[in-house]
């Protein structure tokens, strides 16, 4: 009878036994879900977070250093320009500083010779910005009517000519200026129909003077002819006319070749 009672009490011995291993098996699984559910996911949520904020932060980093890096080169580039621009306005500063005195030695230097002519009024040498013009009365180069340069004319251009001819690289425009009074004579008007025949033949006569006595050569000479048209003074009076009657020499710099 006692194998009896022991047969029957270890069964449910080991009944128990096999209830709390599955209830230890249960709160194991229950801790461990519990573990990824409330600490593991939310620390691998964060985690993920995190390393996208890092992401995100190198690549705005590198986006930086990008810019800064073009920055740089702009900012080389433009100080090379600055001191390219700063060197050319030197240059440009220099050279209008030689203009200046070139032209000013000029004028004093053609004031010296054509005295006589400046103080009886028939020559006038004045500046225009960069260029010196000299304004010359008909009188002292022409005959009354006439194109051709006379004995006294051409010694007044030959005094030009002499000053100027090393300046190489000025050139020299020449302009025919007449009254507006209508050619009358009509031997005159034979050879110049109208005053824009004789102020052009005028300026002609003067430029072929200066190339071929004066020796300068003709890619600085030009001879244009204006008529009444271009007036220093009114048409209205006997002065304003004989003002207007005169050849202008513009003196300036040649353009680059």
């Amino acid at each position: 009878m006692q194998d009896d009672l022991d047969d029957d009490y270890r069964p449910r011995k080991k009944g128990g036994k096999g209830w709390l291993g599955w209830l230890l098996l249960v709160l194991v699984l229950g801790l461990a879900g519990a573990f990824v559910y409330y600490l593991y996911l939310p620390l691998q949520k964060t985690r993920a977070g995190l390393e996208a904020d890092l992401s995100q932060a190198k690549e705005r980093e590198r986006k930086t250093l990008e810019r800064f890096k073009q920055s740089e080169a702009r900012f080389a580039a433009l100080e090379q320009d600055l001191g390219k621009v700063s060197g050319e306005l030197r240059q440009t500063v220099a050279e209008k500083e030689r203009i200046e005195g070139e032209l000013k030695g000029i004028q004093t230097e053609l004031s010296k010779k054509l005295e006589p002519e400046i103080q009886e009024g028939n020559v006038r040498i004045r500046r225009r910005g960069q260029d010196l013009v000299l304004d010359m009365a008909d009188q002292i180069l022409f005959d009354t009517g006439q194109a051709e340069v006379n004995e006294g004319g051409k010694k007044v251009l030959a005094q030009v000519a002499q000053s100027v001819s090393e300046l190489r690289t000025y050139a020299l425009e020449v302009a025919g200026h007449t009254d507006s009074t209508p050619i009358a004579n009509p031997a005159t008007q034979e050879r110049f129909p109208t005053n824009w025949e004789l102020s052009s033949a005028r300026a002609t006569n003067v430029v072929r003077f200066l190339q071929e006595r004066g020796k300068i050569p003709g890619q600085r000479l030009g001879a244009t002819g204006f008529a009444e048209f271009r007036p220093a003074d009114s048409n209205a009076t006997e002065t304003g006319r004989k003002k207007n009657r005169r050849i202008e020499i513009l003196l300036h710099q040649r353009k680059a070749d």
